[in-house]
């Protein structure tokens, strides 16, 4: 039986951060599960990527990272705490480990009583995350004001730069 991963995370935009986990994982022999989660939410200021865009965010990097054993998962959000946990399994299926770093997320994984306990991998606002200081809401801070290549594969900075997602932020009052 091949060992699952499932990263779970909103990816608004995907980064070195979350892509350095992946590679991480997947040179260790793990199927990779990736759940966008927050899929049904329409563009936002905290959401400014379509599911569809942050999907194809993701399949570029791993093309040019050269990483095939993963699939991407949509996981909409159903705002209801006691059933999320079997809401997220119903749609990835089984995995070993989980990682996110939504604290609430986490919570949620941490209650849950399963029949196979999962390994639980979580990472703090902070410098131990696994891209250093790399967060989606610094990334859109600075994108906000203009293009920027730091924390991103550069197949994302070009893609973010082809629709113009500068001007999406600018929309916006003020970016998280």
């Amino acid at each position: 039986m091949v060992k699952s991963i499932l990263i779970l995370g909103r990816f608004q935009p995907f980064h070195l951060g979350h892509l350095s986990l992946i590679k991480r994982y997947s040179q260790a022999g793990f199927f990779i599960k990736i759940g966008i989660g927050s899929s049904e939410n329409k563009i936002s200021q905290k959401n400014p990527l379509t599911k569809n865009e942050r999907k194809e965010i993701i399949k570029k990097s791993m093309n040019e990272e050269k990483i095939k054993n993963y699939k991407i998962f949509y996981i909409p959000d159903i705002n209801n705490d006691k059933k999320y946990v079997k809401h997220v399994i119903k749609i990835i299926g089984e995995f070993q480990t989980i990682i996110t770093g939504n604290p609430h997320v986490l919570r949620l994984f941490l209650k849950y009583k399963s029949k196979n306990p999962w390994n639980i991998e979580t990472f703090k606002e902070d410098i131990s995350r696994p891209g250093g200081k790399i967060t989606s809401s610094t990334i859109r801070k600075k994108w906000k004001k203009k293009p920027d290549k730091a924390g991103l594969h550069f197949s994302t900075y070009l893609y973010l730069k082809k629709i113009n997602f500068s001007e999406r932020l600018r929309k916006f009052k003020s970016s998280q």
